[in-house]
């Protein structure tokens, strides 16, 4: 191929980008100078900023700056964080054996992550290793939906925490569910398949082994409406993993914007029987 042929080649690859963009309701288009073209990859892991990335990323996972939201837990743990003034995220390994990252990794046809590493564990494990996490879900939540809540995650004795998130982090997003067993996400199944087999490429989408952390199956978790808060550790920089028994997890203090990019505000406490806790909190009975 001569160097001119390549040239249109290129070009031809990004017009297709931009079509399938444009076909997906993205306004975004990018050029040339925005993806890195080798005769194996397309991606913008290098570009800065990522304008492709961002713009699928914007499209599928948007990010959450602030809002209410609900925390169900049990008694014990609510009281913990109540009386320490203090909230954990909790190390994402610790849901691996419930279809965490795998089921975004099947779906997407990301054999390389399905693979087994030197220890004999799938690659996709090692992917949680440094992600931290807490689950809530919106307030303006159904009763139907309120009822299901607390049975899966409160329990009889168990506690609602009203918490007012800001979120200078931009992984505050919402899970994106898969709509059925082993259905891709449409767009990046059509960017990945005119990559393949029209130009004989693989895409690459920036920041994938977080990003699977928001990607869970329908039939199982879809009721939950879940809004996750992920955290990625990086040694020696910013908060490090405390260690309770088999699992990690970090500490985010209440009230300041921590430096994990999270601020949490307890607003509200709901439980049938009051829970063991300061007195300047909210406190209302369960369903009154």
């Amino acid at each position: 191929m001569s160097p001119l042929q390549e040239i249109q080649e290129m070009e031809s690859l990004v017009a297709d980008i931009n079509a399938i963009l444009r076909d997906n309701g993205l306004p975004r288009q990018i050029t040339m100078l925005d993806v890195t073209i080798t005769k194996k990859s397309v991606s913008d892991i290098v570009q800065n900023p990522p304008n492709l990335s961002n713009a699928i990323i914007d499209a599928i996972w948007p990010s959450v700056s602030d809002v209410t939201v609900y925390h169900y837990t049990q008694r014990g743990f609510a009281e913990s964080i109540l009386n320490s003034n203090t909230f954990r995220f909790t190390t994402l390994k610790k849901r691996i054996r419930e279809d965490e990252i795998k089921t975004f990794c099947v779906s997407h046809g990301l054999d390389g992550y399905l693979s087994l590493d030197n220890t004999e564990k799938p690659v996709y494990a090692g992917l949680a290793e440094d992600l931290y996490y807490a689950s809530f879900t919106d307030a303006d939540i159904e009763p139907s939906r309120e009822e299901e809540m607390w049975t899966r995650f409160a329990q009889c004795d168990g506690v609602r925490l009203k918490i007012d998130v800001t979120a200078k982090n931009p992984d505050f997003r919402k899970i994106k569910y898969e709509n059925s067993l082993g259905e891709p996400i449409r767009l990046l199944s059509e960017l990945s398949s005119v990559v393949r087999t029209k130009y004989r490429r693989e895409f690459m989408l920036k920041g994938v082994s977080r990003l699977a952390a928001f990607y869970l199956p329908s039939d199982k978790y879809g009721a939950e409406g879940e809004i996750r808060a992920l955290y990625k550790v990086f040694e020696g920089y910013g908060p490090q993993p405390k260690r309770s028994g088999e699992w990690s997890y970090i500490d985010i203090p209440l009230n300041i914007m921590s430096p994990c990019g999270y601020k949490l505000e307890v607003t509200e406490v709901h439980a049938r029987v009051r829970p063991d806790m300061p007195d300047g909190y909210a406190f209302s009975v369960r369903g009154a």
